[in-house]
């Protein structure tokens, strides 16, 4: 059969019809989505002063023989501002999958029916997906805070002493590179659930997912870069969860029987 038949046929599947019109509720959902992000923002910037003098006397996260310095006296208000944003970005995903999960919960969706109209139990498994994906970004936190942050900065310290530089580092830059690998961890961690989501929503077979493997490890490596920091160890370390964690979200799916 030709592929742009295949093709045809694939976006004429009741998932597919399924998938776009979760794309349609998700546009008429930016303006809420806008209105939560400025929230984070907002609650945010104050908060931000406190997480910075939290970070700064963590001397653990500073190798021996580095200096912070500061270059702007702008720089802790830009890096307020940029934790307020990691926190309106992170309530923004959460909102997300709180819809996810309460309106994956049909495969046929019939044309005349709006899909805002939620199926039953939809509050409860928004609550609970809401709970697993905060608690799958403490555990992403707690992998970047104490695994994948103390061995990037030992190693780049070390990389630097080898070559017989004076490691002297940027503030703003230094703080940047833990806040993109803390809230790259948090959000590679809810990989499992967006997958249990998918699957047990209806949104995907077993079948498909397996098929696609491959490129669903390429996806991981593709959103890992654009997670991690500009280096091809940051990026190893944070796709590398992805990849593992999918694939025990397929291992949970098969040991755990689906309710009818």
């Amino acid at each position: 059969m030709p592929e742009g038949l295949d093709l045809e046929r694939l976006m004429d599947t009741p998932r597919m019809r399924l998938f776009r019109r979760l794309g349609e509720h998700l546009r008429t959902r930016v303006r809420g989505l806008a209105l939560i992000f400025t929230f984070g923002f907002i609650v945010g910037y104050p908060l931000a002063g406190s997480a910075l003098d939290w970070m700064i006397g963590q001397t653990s996260l500073i190798p021996d023989d580095t200096t912070i310095i500061v270059l702007q006296p702008l720089e802790l208000i830009l890096l307020r501002l940029q934790i307020a944003g990691y926190l309106g970005i992170t309530m923004v995903v959460m909102a997300m999958i709180w819809d996810a999960a309460r309106l994956a919960g049909r495969v046929e969706v019939p044309d005349d029916v709006e899909l805002p109209t939620l199926p039953k139990g939809a509050l409860l498994r928004g609550l609970i997906a809401l709970s697993v994906s905060i608690g799958l970004a403490i555990c992403g936190l707690i992998y970047a805070w104490e695994i994948l942050i103390p061995f990037l900065l030992e190693y780049l310290q070390e990389d630097a002493a080898s070559a017989g530089l004076e490691a002297t580092w940027h503030l703003q830059a230094w703080i940047g590179f833990l806040l993109s690998l803390a809230l790259g961890s948090a959000l590679a961690f809810q990989v499992p659930l967006v997958v249990l989501v998918v699957l047990r929503g209806g949104l995907a077979e077993r079948v498909m997912l397996t098929h696609y493997r491959r490129h669903l490890w390429f996806t991981s490596i593709v959103v890992g870069a654009m997670l991690s920091p500009p280096d091809p160890l940051s990026l190893a370390l944070i796709a590398a969860p992805m990849i593992v964690l999918f694939e025990v979200a397929l291992l949970i799916d098969a040991i755990i029987p689906q309710k009818k």
